[in-house]
């Protein structure tokens, strides 16, 4: 890995440099306290933020969006998205693993991933349903980017990992400095301070025992008790970027369409004849858990669920999966 500094003054001319070669997509405040991505121009450039931590809409978006076109599909130019962080990184991974991991890849995403270069972003603050560093971790990426900013007093600490980073910098080499001890200290002072922070917002979670065999409960009205209150929106699905279940839709001239499903829906699993394997909340409840926790990790070897608390923020409910979690554990 190469480590650069740049400062913020020339941060702003290397966005500016890319636009009109590549699509850019950062963060702009959304309220008072929220980020979301927009394309960026020459106009709203002064606007954009790296974000104190992720957006509101998660990054399967620009891969695996809600609804597209897959039948025909249109090359799109090539993106750079910036902002991205440590939760949604790892999100990839999942991503990556069932829709390019196996003996068919599948051709819209992998067009997608191989167009779009990722500059990610350490967070320097946290939400209070942010959980990433009790569930395998940490609020600054370590792998999956191209390019990596890590935030310091007037610049960033700039870590390249891939080819296509090292091309952005080498073609803005004079943007760029050499990093020096100081700039890297700083930065690690940051990631520390931050780690310390989600752990403190965590500090009452265990889930310890659940985690480390997996979700099968034993007899308990756990999962009867939780879907009690949900109320089958799917807003949690859709907000998960682990989450790839979708649709297949036909229109005219034979054009087919992809668009997002959820398991929570009582039509999911519903076969012809009307036959349903899971046809209560508490089944379907207790399904989603099983993927996310013991089914994903026996096919691909991690957690689908990263903690990057979009589920909580979006849930009607208010249901928590850090309270669902640590009530399994405890029933354990």
């Amino acid at each position: 890995m190469e480590i650069r500094y740049i400062n913020n003054n020339n941060w702003q001319n290397f966005l500016l440099n890319q636009l009109g070669k590549y699509n850019v997509y950062s963060l702009f405040e959304q309220g008072d306290a929220d980020y979301n991505c927009a394309m960026l121009s020459a106009e709203n450039l002064k606007d954009t933020i790296l974000g104190k931590y992720r957006s509101l809409v998660p990054l399967k978006s620009f891969f695996f969006p809600p609804s597209e076109k897959i039948l025909p599909f249109n090359r799109k130019k090539p993106q750079i998205v910036v902002g991205v962080k440590a939760c949604e990184l790892a999100h990839l991974r999942i991503l990556d693993a069932m829709f390019l991991g196996g003996e068919y890849k599948d051709p819209v995403y992998e067009e997608a991933r191989k167009n779009t270069v990722i500059i990610s972003a350490d967070c320097t603050s946290a939400k209070d349903c942010c959980f990433c560093s009790i569930i395998e971790g940490t609020p600054y990426p370590t792998q999956g980017f191209d390019m990596n900013l890590r935030p310091i007093k007037n610049g960033f600490v700039i870590e390249i990992l891939s080819e296509n980073g090292k091309a952005l910098v080498e073609n803005n080499g004079s943007l760029f400095q050499n990093a020096v001890n100081d700039h890297l200290d700083e930065s690690a002072k940051k990631r520390v301070e931050v780690n310390e922070l989600v752990l403190k917002i965590n500090k009452d979670f265990n889930f310890a025992k659940a985690l480390d065999e997996d979700v099968k409960p034993p007899k308990t009205d756990l999962w009867k008790d939780v879907a009690k209150e949900c109320v089958e929106c799917g807003g949690c699905r859709f907000v998960c970027s682990t989450c790839y279940c979708f649709l297949i839709g036909e229109q005219k001239n034979f054009e087919k369409f992809r668009l997002w499903d959820a398991c929570q829906f009582k039509g999911y699993a519903r076969v012809a004849g009307g036959a349903n394997p899971r046809p209560t909340k508490e089944k379907r409840y207790k399904n989603l858990y099983s993927c996310k926790f013991d089914y994903r990790r026996q096919n691909f070897g991690f957690y689908a669920c990263t903690g990057c608390g979009r589920c909580i923020e979006v849930c009607p409910a208010e249901i928590d999966i850090r309270n669902v979690i640590t009530k399994l554990s405890e029933a354990k």
